[in-house]
């Protein structure tokens, strides 16, 4: 594979299950019941169905860029923003492009910025990921 300047990444959609938002509530003892609650998200104003959690949605990104990079490119860094809300029965798309290559670093480095969008367009996450390249993908 040929990475430079530009190269996308293939999208990855993800359909939001409120189920998963459970056990990641228990895992990071998030006790923030809009994540497994519909009646306090709705008490909220936020709406009638409980939301993902950022992490989650931050998951999702990082899936698609290790399913692009497979086991020979690894991810060193995250810098992120979040930007809306994906709510149980969304379905979302990660997605991002090569924005620089440092290829003074051994082994040489990759910044890619990165986005989760709703099926609508509307952005939830942008950002960028690090990856370390191999020594053949500079």
């Amino acid at each position: 594979m040929t990475i430079e300047v530009g190269t996308e990444i293939p999208p990855f959609e993800a359909h939001v299950e409120p189920e998963p938002m459970k056990v990641f509530t228990l895992m990071t003892d998030d006790s923030n019941p809009i994540h497994w609650n519909a009646d306090s998200v709705i008490e909220a104003g936020l709406g009638d169905r409980v939301i993902n959690q950022g992490g989650l949605n931050l998951g999702y990104v990082l899936s698609a860029v290790t399913a692009w990079t497979g086991s020979r490119l690894s991810v060193i860094g995250t810098r992120v923003r979040f930007l809306g809300n994906a709510f149980a029965g969304d379905t979302v798309v990660a997605g991002g492009c090569v924005a620089q290559i440092d290829a003074s670093s051994t082994p040489a480095l990759a910044t890619v910025n990165v986005w989760l969008r709703h099926e609508d367009g509307t952005d939830l996450l942008s950002g960028t990921v690090t990856v370390r390249l191999p020594d053949n993908e500079k």
